[in-house]
């Protein structure tokens, strides 16, 4: 099975049907299957497209541990990947890239998505407020956030934000809430196993539901470097581990952000089955 990995305008679908109608192709080969988080990368407007008669979307290199791109995964066959081929004027303008997302599940999958290999990585053009609106209107849709891209139509730097999510002393009304970074979002759900350490909580892989808290930094190194301090992460052997993994929130709403996970034995500590701590 094939995955391609969205991040333009090929999120919204009309406008990809109406291409394929101008161009005689079949808009159908483009099977949508979830939403997915692209880590090492942020998106800008460093390709000129003469057809947009603006800045195109394009991604960046940028740290592997920090952040990344939101967007979605398609399921394609070799036809369609033709068709995507003709669409993102490959290879003189688009090159192909097998990258690997996360996806809402958590999963992690393999797929093809485009780079730009005719302008530079850090030029900006900018884009029409039509084809912007393609991109935010995408993402929103989908209920992924659009600060990313919001910075990016404002040429603005974009590599050292993004989400924190805490389930445990650094939420609000427990006993390290004034040392918790970051804006506070909302709550919402993510997947693991809860145990119950006394003090604190554990958080390992699994498939139950767990309670959590969502946060925004816009200093998300900084930040990062103080909670790894916190929770142990810069041990020898770690005592926690960081993962970037996806919350649910609202109506349908997601984020792919930061949690520690338990590295230690637990081996006679409690599980605790309803994820809330």
């Amino acid at each position: 099975m094939n995955y391609y990995f969205a991040y333009g305008s090929n999120l919204d679908l009309d406008d990809w049907k109406k291409w394929c109608v101008r161009n005689n192709h079949q808009a159908s080969g483009l099977v949508e299957h979830c939403r997915a988080f692209l880590p090492g990368y942020v998106t800008n407007y460093s390709h000129y497209s003469t057809g947009r008669n603006g800045g195109a979307a394009n991604l960046r290199e940028a740290n592997p541990d920090l952040n990344g791109v939101y967007g979605s995964l398609f399921i394609v066959d070799q036809e369609c990947i033709e068709i995507l081929d003709d669409k993102e004027g490959y290879p003189e303008h688009y090159g192909r890239k097998m990258v690997k997302v996360i996806a809402e599940t958590g999963e992690i999958i393999e797929a093809l998505t485009y780079i730009s290999v005719k302008y530079s990585d850090d030029e900006f053009y900018n884009p029409t407020d039509k084809y912007h609106g393609l991109v935010v209107g995408g993402l929103s849709s989908r209920g992924m956030p659009v600060v990313d891209i919001a910075k990016a139509k404002r040429n603005e730097e974009n590599t050292n934000q993004g989400y924190i999510i805490v389930y445990g002393t650094l939420k609000k009304n427990n006993s390290r809430e004034s040392i918790m970074p970051g804006k506070y979002v909302s709550n919402g759900t993510i997947l693991g196993e809860l145990y119950d350490l006394g003090q604190y909580p554990a958080l390992v892989d699994g498939n139950n539901e767990i309670m959590c808290e969502i946060y925004f930094s816009d200093d998300l190194k900084n930040d990062l470097t103080e909670l790894d301090r916190i929770e142990g992460a810069d041990l020898i052997p770690p005592y926690y581990t960081r993962k970037i993994i996806p919350a649910k929130y609202g109506d349908d709403k997601i984020i792919w952000g930061h949690c520690y996970f338990f590295c230690q034995d637990l081996t006679n500590y409690p599980a605790i089955s309803n994820g809330i701590w």
